[in-house]
């Protein structure tokens, strides 16, 4: 594993890196408030794949702005922009057309990327995310409002403080807390938390921008992401928990996910099915990505 710096526009993209480098790129794209160890897993289940060759690629497992050890954005995350984002690291590597993994909303910013830009994308792998979250058309007005209070919110609360003491925050106490609001066990949040953390003076303090946690101001209607998922034309491989989120297996009894270029693939695991099952996610790339 070799750590990877990516410079685009002047800001820092942070990654990991597993196999060749002189191979074509593969890659990773993590979800919210995650980053690229949350690949670890999974790479570690295609190190044998990437070194004789049988998976000819390099994965690059990047942190996108914000998380882990990426470059924070001077003003707040829209998520469409996070596909400008994606454009912006692809296109300024010469990379040439490449295969994705994404990751719940690594999944989402990657679906619309490739709708958008067909001929930047070889194939892809949705984990756990399609499209994007979507808000009714009536609900526009009460999604602004709370983003703009959310925003207010968050600036009142850094004007406090810009971090907490060491007694009030701590890497175990992080973890114990990730774990309580998503599926991840404590080895899994581990390997997310010590990316997204660091010490200064002896206090534990959030490397990655707080300003995520901060509401969107607006969300496609579901038309658009219809639109989107209809627009995908490259090679798309879908997998799912068996326990991850119903919304996803609810989506994917849409007429649309039964076109050709189409594979749905059913894990055992979680929403970070990845993580939970590394060993059955990576088989499934494999097959697919060497078809």
């Amino acid at each position: 594993m070799n750590k990877v710096s990516i410079e685009v526009n002047g800001s820092i993209i942070a990654g990991l890196q597993w196999g060749d480098s002189t191979k074509p790129v593969l890659l990773a794209v993590h979800g919210w408030l995650d980053n690229a160890a949350s690949f670890v897993p999974l790479a570690d289940n295609l190190l044998t794949q990437l070194a004789d060759g049988s998976l000819p690629y390099q994965l690059i497992a990047i942190d996108l702005p914000g998380h882990g050890l990426s470059t924070h954005k001077i003003g707040h995350y829209n998520f469409i922009e996070w596909v400008d984002d994606l454009y912006q690291i692809v296109t300024s590597q010469n990379w040439g057309p490449v295969s994705i993994i994404g990751h719940s909303m690594g999944a989402m910013i990657t679906s619309i990327f490739a709708a958008a830009f067909p001929e930047l994308v070889k194939q892809i792998v949705l984990v756990e995310g399609l499209g994007a979250i979507s808000a009714k058309a009536d609900e526009t007005v009460s999604q602004l409002r709370k983003g703009i209070e959310s925003r207010a919110i968050y600036n009142s609360k850094i004007k406090q403080s810009t971090k907490r003491r060491s007694n009030a925050l701590t890497l175990s106490k992080i973890i114990k807390a990730r774990c309580l609001v998503s599926d991840l066990n404590e080895d899994n949040a581990a390997l997310i938390c010590n990316r997204n953390l660091t010490t200064y003076n002896g206090d534990v303090i959030f490397r990655s921008d707080q300003k995520l946690k901060i509401r969107s101001l607006v969300r496609l209607t579901e038309l658009q992401v219809i639109d989107i998922l209809s627009s995908i034309s490259t090679a798309c491989l879908i997998i799912f928990g068996s326990d991850g989120f119903p919304l996803i297996t609810k989506t994917l009894e849409k007429d649309i996910f039964n076109r050709v270029n189409f594979t749905r693939v059913e894990v055992s695991g979680g929403h970070h099915v990845h993580m939970d099952n590394p060993t059955e996610t990576a088989t499934a790339i494999v097959k697919f990505v060497n078809n």
